[in-house]
């Protein structure tokens, strides 16, 4: 692939639409664009939204913060979730069972990452909530081709499950080899793929699930 097409080139321009998101709760887990993917699909989600998070995130400025208890079912879209003095949220005090009687859909940030592009991830992670529907993954294509210990949070970890040392190259092929060893995600969100279109082309080549090329940014992505 040489240039992007734009969002609705394949006749899907809603990104919502791509991943086949439904009502319930979606949950997000990777790194390198969880918070930008969920701010995209609240924007795009028809019918009422809350996001939310199981680890800690920064509420999204965009839109109306609630930190109590939720009495009514809404209408239009919220964060919502327990302040702490970071300034980030923890999760709400309310369950994600009864979340999901207020709300059309509830998506929730269910892993951390430190900003970094490339994750793996510990015996208590991703904090994935039950009620889910459906797990996205998502990866930042400006991790590959940079030393492990540089681009990937928890490197020991993301070395040992690709057989490599931290010192050595995230390569298309030691990423793959990370995420097929973990799993337990729906679908796939190669991000910062702008300019990097031929390694993501070679990861998802790799990766035994759906998977979506995107520059969340920019606006665009497609289903490889």
């Amino acid at each position: 692939m040489t240039s992007w097409p734009s969002a609705g080139a394949s006749g899907v321009s809603e990104l919502y639409k791509l991943l086949g998101v439904q009502p319930g709760l979606t949950a997000v887990i990777g790194s390198g664009g969880k918070t930008s993917l969920l701010r995209q699909l609240a924007r795009e989600l028809p019918g009422s939204v809350i996001v939310a998070t199981s680890t800690h995130i920064y509420p999204p400025e965009e839109l109306p913060l609630h930190t109590a208890p939720l009495t009514a079912r809404i209408h239009g879209k919220i964060c919502a979730g327990t302040p702490t003095e970071t300034g980030k949220l923890t999760a709400p005090s309310q369950s994600w069972a009864e979340l999901l009687t207020l709300a059309d859909y509830v998506l929730v940030e269910a892993d951390g990452s430190k900003g970094l592009p490339l994750k793996a991830h510990r015996a208590f992670e991703p904090a994935i909530p039950a009620e889910a529907r459906q797990v996205i993954a998502v990866l930042g294509l400006s991790g590959l081709n940079r030393p492990i210990a540089e681009a990937a949070h928890c490197p020991a970890l993301y070395a040992r499950l690709c057989g490599a040392a931290a010192e050595d190259l995230a390569t298309a092929d030691r990423a793959a080899a990370v995420l097929r060893a973990e799993g337990g995600f729906d679908v796939l969100v190669l991000n910062q793929a702008e300019g990097r279109e031929a390694l993501g082309e070679a990861l998802a080549a790799r990766i035994g699930a759906p998977v979506i090329l995107a520059s969340l940014r920019e606006g665009r992505w497609r289903l490889l």
